[in-house]
């Protein structure tokens, strides 16, 4: 006989063992569908872990070994080489990195269609350079190669050597006022002198990073690429949510108002020079307003930007910037939005000075370490000019086959860009 008592206790039994079995449900398919997952990457980690590599930690894997200065960065890599070989494995965080230090080995990654997609260190520097050439991945990646390439042709490049020269006679005089004294780092003079040229030649203003004393977006560069490198070697950093609310987080989205905020203030299509130390970083649309402006100059004056053969003959050559000539493949039906071709800008301005500076600097150190190869590039150079203080044309630097060497040499032993990553989307036999 049930007592009301009794009788009240039903309803929260019956509740109760609702609970249990909705959570027994939920427990068995998380289960199942885990199960495969979980079994995947174990496997995924056994074969990984077969190949030779540091022992690693749970969680963090091997980051605490490149939590080092930068500039000892490298000798990390260079010691694994030496101590695992040509192929060894790290795990960064949870992320499987395989090194591979033979040609041949990567020759095997780049050659097959298959492997576009670039790996997660490419995506730290998406906030700023978005998806263009440096950052983009997969097909898309692809097709945006093959909209650019034409915008790299040598005859579009021959109207920009006067520039070359103009900024390259700055360098000099303030190189010159450096003799004699003190030794000094000739880095940031190369970096300003590389600014000031692709500048001109990516946005079509005159920024003279090289008469400034100090440079905000230069500061920045350097800042957001120590950040970006801090942030790699960090996998408790990588979600967004725990890195902007550090304060290597927050400086870092300083940095990125001043590297957009200087592409904004370009966005008079009638600004001739932009002062890179008085950048105003009130707006936020990026590169989109110079963009559209442009835009709108070209409808409105409707000239040509091609030079025809009277130009020519004239000896007149109308400088294209590269936001110019992507303005144009739009016009001419190619599928280019602003937004694609703010990123392309973007990603050239910061891609096509920093890489040339890294080059440069590393071969005037290789010529100042060998100073009979040094002899042989001034005894080329002085058979070229005969004596003469002339400017420097294209034709002259067709002329200059040794230091060409040099410089391709250069670039083997110090490459502008050392590491290319790649995630691979099935098993690959190497």
């Amino acid at each position: 006989m049930l007592t009301s008592r009794s009788a009240g206790f039903l309803p929260q039994i019956t509740m109760e063992i609702s609970t249990l079995l909705l959570s027994a449900a939920v427990f068995i398919v998380s289960f199942v569908f885990l199960l495969p997952k979980a079994v995947k990457r174990v496997r995924f980690v056994q074969m990984v872990n077969k190949l030779p590599g540091p022992p690693s930690y749970p969680i963090i894997g091997n980051a605490l070994e490149f939590n080092v200065p930068r500039n000892r960065l490298f000798q990390v890599f260079d010691n694994r080489t030496k101590q695992y070989g040509d192929i060894f494995r790290t795990w960064l965080g949870p992320i499987a990195q395989i090194s591979l230090a033979r040609p041949e080995y990567v020759e095997v990654i780049l050659r097959d269609t298959k492997h576009l997609d670039k790996s997660f260190v490419y995506s730290l520097l998406r906030p700023w350079l978005g998806e263009g050439l440096v950052t983009g991945t997969g097909d898309r990646w692809h097709s945006h190669r093959k909209l650019i390439t034409p915008t790299f042709h040598f005859k579009i490049l021959d109207v920009f050597v006067d520039v070359f020269v103009e900024k390259s006679d700055i360098l000099i005089k303030k190189l010159q006022s450096k003799m004699g004294g003190k030794d000094f780092d000739i880095y940031p003079f190369i970096t300003k002198c590389a600014l000031d040229i692709i500048c001109e030649s990516a946005m079509g203003i005159q920024m003279n990073a090289q008469e400034e004393t100090h440079s905000e977006y230069v500061k920045a560069v350097y800042e957001i690429s120590e950040l970006s490198m801090q942030r790699l070697v960090r996998p408790w950093m990588h979600p967004n949510l725990i890195f902007y609310s550090t304060s290597k987080g927050k400086r870092y989205a300083e940095c990125l108002n001043v590297l957009h905020s200087f592409t904004n203030n370009v966005s008079n299509e009638d600004i001739g020079y932009c002062p890179p130390g008085g950048l105003s970083h009130k707006e936020s649309d990026f590169t989109l307003q110079v963009i559209r402006k442009r835009r709108a100059s070209r409808l409105k004056k409707n000239e040509p930007t091609i030079t025809n053969e009277e130009d020519e003959l004239l000896g007149k050559k109308k400088r294209l910037a590269f936001l110019d000539l992507l303005l144009e493949a739009a016009d001419n039906g190619a599928n280019m939005s602003d937004v694609y071709i703010r990123e392309e800008v973007d990603t050239f301005m910061f891609a096509g000075h920093d890489t040339t500076t890294a080059g440069i600097c590393w071969l005037l150190f290789l010529l100042g370490s060998h100073p009979k190869i040094q002899d042989k590039v001034y005894e080329e150079l002085d058979n070229i000019f005969q004596g003469s203080n002339r400017s420097a044309t294209m034709r002259d630097l067709n002329e200059m086959k040794y230091l060409e060497r040099c410089i391709k040499e250069a670039l083997r032993l110090y490459p502008s860009v050392p590491l290319i990553g790649r995630v691979l989307k099935e098993d690959t036999k190497i």
